[in-house]
């Protein structure tokens, strides 16, 4: 965003959500700032208390997030070129999503659902009778992941350079980014679920039936678990017991960010891409930039489909609410699965002849 484009940039709100009453603050705050709306009227709930309810009565504090920054770039342009956003058409939110060119169809329908749950709002409470944004398109979302998914080899790879390196090294450093591989390559978590992992009593680790877990909030808002087993267990005692001797104090009395700088700062999206890029270049991977944090989720997916887990099953992993999501990674893989099939078929390769079960067999790049 320019300042040619409008000059007011919504400030971000926290990546976790505070306690309520540090939140009614925040959000009173932010909306105060809000540029184009009017003042409520004395007495009344106007534009700016309907917008303060509908973010403080969100479930899902990262729709609260993605919504405050939609609704704050819709309103700064209107500001900037003077459209009163009690009087927009269909043409300014046209107008103002060309400009803002969000990139992916994902974002893009992002800022436009927001500013349409925003309007609908408006008109619930009956501070509005219109919604401009609700005949605009919405891209269409790709029907298989283009994010890169790494073969079995190249994750084994990838591991194998983390490892050496953490066993070579053992820096707090390394034995965490470590940790932060093994445990995204078995369970599939997105990167909020590690960035966002706190420490500590009330923190995020847990212990499940004798088996380490990690709490996280997925994308619609509801308590998720992680099961962290074999080598990613190894990996994160590893590195908490080295932040532990650091800081003096027993592993359970650490605080803070799970996964955090020596300084207590908490690790970017930034970071944690540079940490994928870097593990790709040291094991020698074709194309490392390619190689995303989201990769290893494609892969875990990817990978556990060709092993035979149903779709259903990965799913449940994933965190996602319809297997229609998971089959967008897995998509490939299954046309792969088949076209394998019909190549056996034409070939005169029967089960019989083979040495593992169909729904087993890996697809390998030729």
């Amino acid at each position: 965003m320019t300042v040619d484009h409008a000059p007011y940039e919504p400030r971000p709100m926290p990546a976790r959500a505070p306690d309520k009453p540090a939140l009614r603050r925040l959000v009173e705050d932010a909306v105060a700032g809000l540029p184009a709306l009017p003042d409520d009227p004395a007495g009344a709930r106007g534009p700016r208390g309907v917008t303060r309810s509908w973010l403080l009565e969100m479930k899902s504090h990262q729709t609260r997030r993605s919504y405050w920054r939609g609704l704050g770039l819709w309103l700064s342009y209107c500001d900037w070129h003077r459209v009163d956003p009690l009087a927009a058409r269909l043409a300014d939110v046209k107008d103002w999503i060309a400009l803002l060119d969000p990139g992916s169809p994902v974002t893009h329908n992002a800022r436009l659902a927001a500013v349409s749950s925003w309007y609908t709002e408006l008109i619930n409470n009956r501070v509005h009778d219109d919604n401009p944004a609700r005949l605009v398109p919405r891209h269409k979302r790709d029907q298989e992941s283009q994010t890169r998914a790494l073969t079995h080899g190249e994750l084994l790879a990838l591991l194998g350079h983390a490892r050496g390196r953490a066993e070579t090294a053992g820096t707090e450093a390394a034995l965490r980014n470590l940790a932060i591989l093994e445990i995204m390559a078995t369970t599939a978590v997105r990167s909020g679920a590690i960035l966002h992992a706190r420490c500590g009593p009330d923190g995020d680790l847990g212990v499940d039936r004798g088996h380490r877990i990690l709490r996280y909030v997925n994308k619609g808002g509801h308590r998720k678990t992680a099961d962290i087993l074999g080598l990613a267990d190894v990996a994160l005692g590893n590195y908490l017991a080295a932040r532990a001797a650091r800081e003096g104090k027993p592993v359970a009395e650490l605080s803070g960010w799970l996964f955090a700088t020596r300084t207590g700062t908490p690790l970017t999206s930034r970071d944690l891409g540079n940490l994928l890029r870097d593990a790709a270049r040291g094991d020698g991977l074709d194309q490392p930039d390619d190689v995303v944090p989201h990769s290893l989720r494609h892969t875990v997916l990817t990978l556990g489909y060709e092993q035979g887990v149903s779709v259903e099953d990965l799913a449940d992993l994933a965190g996602h609410e319809s297997v229609a999501t998971t089959l967008i990674y897995v998509r490939r893989s299954r046309r792969r699965q088949t076209t394998q099939m019909l190549a056996d078929l034409t070939s005169g390769t029967t089960p019989e002849t083979r040495d593992e079960p169909r729904h087993l067999r890996l697809v390998r790049d030729a």
